[in-house]
């Protein structure tokens, strides 16, 4: 019944477009599936040089291994959606009490000093999702896939982006080497159901922070604590408060938080979807941002990068700020990548003279001995489900990492990674996957 539902599900949306077949084959790494993604900047309090570290949020290289679903909706000021106490009373929260622990922490004076350094984040998620109710964030990502501000054009698909994208999203060499695999580009097409559904949001809040203040408030909490020890031990904690406090003062940080969101698409959405677009077809007055479709939360993570000002360094300050803002950004999304399977990117691999390389590198926070498993594509062409199957394992080599991060030298000069592991059975265009 279930996959009698999906085909009539499909047949309302795509009406001309023909079925695929109902073959079941096992096809080793059929298609490289992409997840999507859309970004939003959190602004909120001012801090010094601001406009700047927004600047280059906003010049960020958007990253190759997912596809491009950003909307217009790309950024919101907190201010717009803070929350109301009847708001507080209503999620069971209490207005935060950071700023009490910070001010039992450190002197008035350091806690003066680092005004805007130490923010509160505690209730930044509740406006996101405030935001996102208010401007029907998931919908405007829906509305997107299916191009629905177009609908009723001459020649109106819904379903070309998905067709698309279900092809091969990647690189024209990427294809190239998929097409020596064993699939073929009529068998790269799928339903859209996974790539829907694998639809993230990333939230980022961004802060620009002068290190000095911070570890004077450190050294100075520390101190307090080193009085109280007696005799020599107290002398040495002092020199290691007076060591930590002359290593730390320097510079700047950029600190970043950021949200993850999944766009939660189901097989109701599928049909609540296909009855308005039906419903339209008829000639009904019919709204699309009716459809009911939210995100779920998948986790958040934080990024701190320090920014160093040398006399020696032939980079200004503005591109070392640059460098620090665009680095720490992928920084944010390589530790949400690690922490949350779901967000996990994969990458395909090419066998050259029997060494195993991937275009992956440092800006994935790759260091040497991460583990990799190489993957079966196992494909169903009658449920259009897909499972992974792990058929073997590779580390990668720290005598030849890329640096691919924002700004480096070799960014496009070495363009690989080498990895460790038997080459036997592996083949150009397989994906790997990062081992948590």
């Amino acid at each position: 019944m279930k996959n009698k539902k999906n085909i009539i599900i499909l047949s309302l949306l795509v009406c001309a477009i023909q079925g695929i077949s109902a073959q079941k084959t096992k096809i080793q790494e059929k298609k490289y599936q992409r997840s999507s993604l859309h970004n939003v900047l959190v602004i909120g309090e001012s801090f010094e040089k601001s406009d700047v570290v927004a600047k280059y949020y906003e010049a960020w290289p958007f990253p190759d291994k997912y596809n491009d679903q950003r909307v217009e909706l790309n950024s919101f000021n907190r201010s717009e959606y803070s929350l109301t106490d009847e708001e507080r009373e209503e999620l069971g929260i209490s207005k935060s009490k950071t700023n009490q622990m910070i001010g039992s922490a450190l002197s008035d004076a350091a806690s003066s000093a680092t005004s805007g350094a130490v923010t509160d984040n505690s209730e930044v998620q509740y406006e996101i999702d405030k935001f996102v109710k208010s401007k029907k964030l998931p919908f405007e990502l829906v509305s997107k896939w299916f191009n629905l501000d177009h609908f009723g054009e001459e020649n109106y698909n819904p379903m070309k982006l998905i067709q698309d994208r279900g092809i091969y999203s990647a690189s024209a060499q990427e294809i190239s080497e998929a097409n020596t695999t064993s699939r073929g580009t009529n068998e790269l097409k799928n339903s859209g159901k996974y790539l829907i559904k694998n639809t993230f949001v990333v939230f980022t809040k961004m802060n620009f922070v002068s290190n000095e203040p911070i570890a004077l408030a450190i050294k100075q909490t520390a101190d307090v604590a080193a009085n109280e020890l007696p005799g020599m031990a107290k002398t040495l904690a002092l020199k290691a408060s007076e060591k930590a406090y002359d290593k730390t003062k320097e510079g700047y940080s950029v600190w970043t938080t950021a949200w993850l969101y999944r766009l939660d698409w189901t097989d109701e959405s599928w049909a609540d979807l296909a009855n308005l677009i039906k419903t339209k077809r008829n000639g009904e007055d019919v709204n699309f941002a009716s459809l009911d479709v939210n995100f779920e939360f998948i986790g958040k993570e934080n990024a701190r990068s320090l920014v160093t000002f040398s006399l020696k360094e032939k980079r200004t300050e503005e591109q070392i700020i640059e460098l620090s803002t665009i680095r720490n950004i992928d920084m944010v999304y390589t530790k949400l990548q690690k922490k949350y399977d779901v967000f996990k990117t994969k990458s395909p691999i090419l066998i050259e003279d029997g060494e195993i390389y991937s275009k992956i590198g440092m800006k994935e926070g790759l260091e040497g001995g991460e583990s990799f498993e190489v993957l079966e594509e196992i494909w169903n062409n009658e449920t259009n489900d897909v499972t992974y199957k792990k058929i073997a394992t590779i580390k990668v080599d720290k005598k030849q990492i890329w640096d691919n991060r924002y700004g480096a030298s070799d960014e496009k000069e070495l363009g690989k990674t080498l990895f460790k592991g038997k080459v036997k059975n592996l083949a150009s265009g397989m994906l790997i996957r990062q081992i948590q």
